[in-house]
């Protein structure tokens, strides 16, 4: 008997309002995340995945944004019919996120501690004395030297990789069942990106946790996560095991994806890259989103929107010519 899925995303479509009307920025996406296990959705800047993010936290920016569609269950719960003040609670206690710029995600004025501490004492009701105990745990928890002196810092006093590893202490500090992590290693050194990836890695092995990891690094996905959902303009293109996607991807943008991604191994001159951009949200193609800017592109591919076709267990894309493989 199949385990309930921890996080069950069905139908989910964000819009925003603007002085042109609503835009939708997620478009129809479903996906689950299984107890334990690290998705991964990948894409370019503007395809919808931070969207889709603050879109299960609760945290969209009312107004403009709006979910004005679908489900969003977890652990069999709609997050969309919960009460903002069981929401609120559910938040930093069952499920974590780490935002996409520590920097601006930290608040400049109150010390690491200060907001650590925050985070611990509203979830478990604990004492301040306490609090700080944990948070020093925390810190040292995930690689931060000195913990003692440390936690009184300020921000502006860490390093990118240093104010990393406080955002995710803190998405931590309560022990979520699910992670939600935007960008992580964004603007990071290859060095600390390594280590912010095994970091993430051990910790969700010892805390058992399920990670939804959002990221354009083709790289970061093949390291650290067990599925991988595309998505291309508010939609999923494909989706798949890991192990599915970079040995026999179907849809065209997801090779496109793989064969702009540098292989230390291949010998290839010049990098091959995916023409055009993507479509803006006013104007949208009428078929598939990404037949403007695919060499594989038919007649058929403008006359709607192409279905999931289903190529293996648990592998599936959206492209009425996946069963044909992948383009040279």
């Amino acid at each position: 008997m199949t385990a309930q899925p921890l996080l069950s995303v069905r139908n989910l479509r964000t819009v925003f309002g603007t002085m042109q009307g609503d835009v939708t920025a997620v478009d129809d996406v479903s996906f689950d995340v299984s107890p334990g296990e690290v998705l991964g959705i990948v894409g370019e800047s503007g395809s919808g995945k931070s969207v889709t993010a603050l879109s299960i936290m609760g945290l969209l920016p009312q107004p403009p944004g709006r979910v004005a569609g679908g489900e969003i269950l977890f652990q069999g719960r709609d997050l969309l019919k919960m009460p903002k003040s069981e929401l609120r609670q559910l938040r930093g206690s069952a499920i974590g996120m780490i935002f996409q710029e520590p920097m601006t995600s930290l608040n400049p004025v109150f010390t690491i501690g200060d907001q650590i501490t925050e985070t611990i004492r509203v979830h478990e009701r604990i004492g301040a004395a306490a609090a700080r105990t944990r948070g020093i745990e925390m810190l040292a928890r995930v690689g931060i030297p000195s913990p003692e002196r440390r936690i009184d810092d300020f921000p502006h006093q860490l390093s990118g990789g240093m104010r990393q590893r406080v955002m995710i202490a803190m998405a931590l500090s309560c022990s979520p069942k699910l992670l939600l992590a935007d960008e992580p290693t964004t603007a990071l050194d290859v060095t600390i990106q390594a280590q912010i990836l095994d970091l993430l890695r051990d910790l969700q092995r010892e805390l058992g946790m399920a990670i939804v990891i959002i990221t354009h690094n083709m790289g970061v996905i093949a390291e650290f996560a067990d599925r991988v959902a595309v998505m291309y303009a508010g939609r999923i293109a494909e989706e798949g095991t890991v192990d599915r996607i970079f040995d026999a991807p179907s849809h065209p943008y997801t090779v496109g994806l793989l064969s702009s991604t540098p292989d230390m191994l291949a010998e290839v001159p010049r990098l091959r890259t995916i023409p055009g951009a993507l479509p803006s949200l006013y104007e949208l193609p009428p078929g598939c989103r990404f037949a403007p800017r695919c060499a594989r592109r038919i007649e058929t591919c403008d006359a709607g929107r192409p279905a999931m076709l289903d190529l293996a267990p648990g592998h599936r894309a959206a492209c009425i010519r996946a069963t044909e493989g992948a383009a040279p």
